[in-house]
C-alpha cells in the first residue's frame, strides 16, 4: 500500500507526486469534502484528512494521559506544575490520537509512506507507526528562515510585531518591568482581580464589571493585546509587569523544580502509554516554561498581596499566564470564579477547572460543560452579563440598503485548515449571493489575521468584479453586528451574538473537524442554521426568506442574571458558592 502525506499547503496534482499512483493520499490540514472529492477524481486515489478522525473521545484521551503526572511536579507554594503546564501542549497529544487512528485504517502493512515535505506529523507518524517515511521535497528547498521571518511580517501590524518580540525575548518581564514599575495602583477598596491577555477575554469580564458600577475591579493585562482605552469607571487597569520583582530564592526553586521535571519525565516514560509522547517531545516545552512560569506566579501572587483581591474572575483557564491567579486564590483563601470568553470551552474536556464556581451564559453552556468535564451541577451558575442590546434592534433593518452578508473568518492555518480552499468554498457562492440580493460581503476578520494576507488570498480567486462586492474588516464585532444582514463562518461565539441581535446565522457544516462538539451544540439550541455544502449557500436567500426571529429561544443560551446575585457571586460570602440554586 502506497500512502502519500499531503502537507497543508501543497495540493496532490502538482510536483513529483503527480508522477506516481498513490492508494491513499492523506491531508494532514483540513478542508471540505468536495475539496476531496474533487482531488480523488484528478488523482486516481482516495484522498482523506487526519483531522477527520478528531472526536470528544480525542480529548478524553489527551486526558487520560495528564492524570498520571498530576500531584508530581509541585513548588513551594504547593502548585501543580504538571497540571499548569502539560495541558498547553494538547494539541500535540491530539495529533498523536489522529495519528494512530490513522496507523488502524492503514492496516497491519506493508506500507510505503510518502511525505510531500517535512511537517510534525510526517515525524509523528513514523514514531506511531516504526515505519520510515521518504519526504519529497528536500529542506534545502524550504526559504531560508529569515525568507520565512519576513514573509510572516509582511501579514503584521507593527503593534503585533513589537508584542511578539517581547512575548519572545521578555517573557519573564526582565525589561517591561522596568518601564512599568511606576504603574502599580496601591488601591485601598476591595476588588475582584480580572486577569486577560487578550482582547476577547478582555471585553467578556470588563462586561461583568459594568454591571456592578459600585463595585470595583482591577484589570491586570499580561500582553499589551489585553489592554483596551474602553474602560468602565469602576474598573482599574495595570500591566502584570509592573508587579515582577527579581528574586535569586525563585532561580534556585527554578533549579530545583528541573531536577523534579527531570526525575518526572523519567517515571512517565516507564508508562506505556505516555512512553511515546515523551518519545515525541511532547513537553519539551516544559523545561524552558518553568522559569517563566515561575516568575509570572510571583508577580500575581505579589499583585494579589499587596492590592486588596477579595477575588479572580478569570475568562481564560487554558492560558496558564491567566490561569495561575485563579489557582492562586483558591490556595489563598480567595474567590476563585471561572467564566468562559467564548460561547462554548472544549478544553474542559482535559483540563482540570479550579474555580469554585462556574458563570455560564445559559442553558446550551452549562448543558454542555456539564456533558464534557466532571465539575459539579452545584458549581455551574447561569449569569450571564447583561444583554448588549445596542444595534439588537432590528425592524425594517434587513430592508435598510446598508445592512450586509459578514462572512466571520478565523485563522484556519493556525489549527491545520487549508485557508486557501476555505475561503474559496464559503466566499465564492457567498459573493454570488450578495449579487442576488444586492449586497456586499464583509470578511471580518479574527484579531490573528491581517487585512493584507487575506486581501491576497481573496484576490487569487476572484475575478475584479467579484471582488468589488467583497470588503476586507478587522473592525471589532460591535461595529459590524449593527449593520449585519446575516453571517457565516464556523463555530466561532459570534454565532450566539448574531442569536442575540436576532441575525440569521449560517454555521459551514462540513467544516465541523475541531472534534470539540461545537456546532452541533449550537445546532441543537438553534443558535445558528446549518449548512451540509458549500453548494447550499446558494439556498440562503430563501432561507433568509423565511427566517422568523424568536425571542424566546434566546433565554436558553443568554439569559443574565439580576445585579444583586451578581454581587453575591463575585463579592459575597462563600456560602454562595455552595448553592444549589441554577436559573432555568
Amino acid at each position: 500500500m502506497r500512502v502519500l502525506l499531503l502537507h497543508p499547503e501543497d495540493v496532490p496534482l502538482r510536483g513529483e507526486s503527480t508522477r506516481s499512483h498513490w492508494d491513499l493520499i492523506v491531508d494532514l490540514g483540513f478542508a471540505g469534502a468536495s475539496v476531496y472529492e474533487e482531488w480523488s477524481r484528478q488523482a486516481g486515489s482516495r484522498v482523506i484528512s487526519l483531522h477527520q478522525f478528531s472526536s470528544q473521545e480525542s480529548f478524553r484521551w489527551v486526558k487520560r494521559g495528564l492524570v498520571a503526572g498530576q500531584g508530581r511536579l509541585l513548588d513551594r507554594m504547593g502548585l501543580d506544575w504538571w497540571e499548569i503546564l502539560a495541558p498547553c501542549g494538547y494539541q500535540e497529544q491530539h495529533s498523536l490520537y489522529l495519528l494512530e487512528q490513522l496507523r488502524r485504517e492503514l492496516g497491519p502493512g506493508p506500507v510505503e509512506l510518502v511525505a510531500t515535505r517535512a511537517h510534525s506529523h510526517v515525524r509523528l507518524l513514523s514514531l506511531v507507526t516504526g515505519w520510515p517515511v521518504r519526504t519529497l521535497a528536500a529542506e534545502s528547498n524550504r526559504p531560508s528562515f529569515i525568507a520565512r521571518v519576513v514573509a510572516a511580517a509582511q501579514d503584521l501590524r507593527p503593534s503585533q510585531m513589537v508584542e511578539i518580540a517581547f512575548d519572545k525575548w521578555d517573557p519573564r518581564y526582565r525589561l517591561r518591568k522596568r518601564i512599568a514599575k511606576h504603574r502599580r495602583v496601591q488601591l485601598r477598596e476591595s476588588v475582584v482581580l480580572l486577569p486577560t491577555a487578550y482582547s476577547n477575554v478582555t471585553r467578556t469580564v470588563l462586561a461583568y464589571a459594568a454591571q456592578l458600577p459600585d463595585r470595583r475591579f482591577l484589570l491586570a493585562t499580561t500582553r499589551r493585546s489585553g489592554e483596551t482605552s474602553d474602560l468602565p469607571a469602576n474598573v482599574v487597569s495595570v500591566p502584570l509587569s509592573a508587579y515582577a520583582e527579581t528574586s535569586g530564592d525563585t532561580k534556585i526553586e527554578t533549579a530545583e523544580m528541573l531536577e523534579a521535571w527531570s526525575a518526572l519525565q523519567t517515571e512517565l516514560g516507564q508508562t506505556d502509554e505516555l512512553r511515546q509522547r515523551i518519545q515525541a517531545g511532547v513537553w519539551n516545552y516544559i523545561t524552558p516554561q518553568l522559569e517563566v512560569g515561575l516568575r509570572l506566579r510571583d508577580a500575581w501572587h505579589f499583585l494579589m498581596s499587596s492590592e486588596p483581591v477579595s477575588g479572580v474572575l478569570c475568562g481564560d483557564d487554558l492560558n496558564y499566564h491567566t490561569r495561575l491567579p485563579l489557582i492562586l486564590a483558591k490556595s489563598m483563601g480567595r474567590r476563585a470564579v471561572y467564566c468562559s470568553h467564548g460561547a462554548l470551552d472544549g478544553g474542559l474536556l482535559f483540563k482540570k477547572s479550579y474555580a469554585d464556581l462556574h458563570l455560564v451564559k445559559g442553558e446550551m453552556e452549562r448543558d454542555y460543560m456539564l456533558e464534557v468535564s466532571d465539575i459539579k451541577p452545584e458549581q455551574v451558575e447561569i449569569a450571564a452579563p447583561a444583554e448588549d442590546r445596542s444595534g439588537a434592534e432590528r425592524a425594517g433593518f434587513a430592508d435598510s440598503a446598508l445592512a450586509e452578508i459578514v462572512f466571520f473568518s478565523q485563522p484556519y492555518e493556525v489549527v491545520g485548515g487549508r485557508g486557501g480552499e476555505i475561503y474559496r468554498e464559503i466566499v465564492r457562492p457567498l459573493v454570488a449571493v450578495a449579487r442576488e440580493l444586492n449586497r456586499k460581503v464583509i470578511v471580518k476578520l479574527h484579531p490573528f489575521e491581517s487585512v493584507r494576507g487575506r486581501t491576497r488570498l481573496l484576490k487569487s480567486f476572484l475575478s475584479a468584479d467579484e471582488f468589488e462586492r467583497v470588503q476586507v474588516s478587522r473592525a471589532p464585532a460591535s461595529e459590524i453586528l449593527p449593520r449585519t444582514l446575516l453571517g457565516i463562518g464556523l463555530d466561532s461565539s459570534v454565532a450566539v451574538e448574531c442569536a442575540q441581535r436576532e441575525i440569521p446565522y449560517f454555521m459551514c457544516g462540513w467544516l465541523d473537524f475541531n472534534g470539540f462538539g461545537y456546532m452541533r451544540q449550537f445546532a441543537r439550541f438553534r443558535v445558528g442554521m446549518w449548512l451540509n455544502t458549500p453548494d447550499e449557500i446558494l439556498s440562503i436567500p430563501q432561507r433568509l426568506a423565511d427566517f422568523v426571529p424568536d425571542r424566546s429561544r434566546i433565554r436558553r443560551f443568554w439569559q443574565p442574571t439580576d445585579q444583586q446575585r451578581l454581587d453575591q457571586l463575585l463579592f459575597g460570602t462563600s456560602g454562595v458558592l455552595t448553592s444549589t440554586k441554577c436559573a432555568s
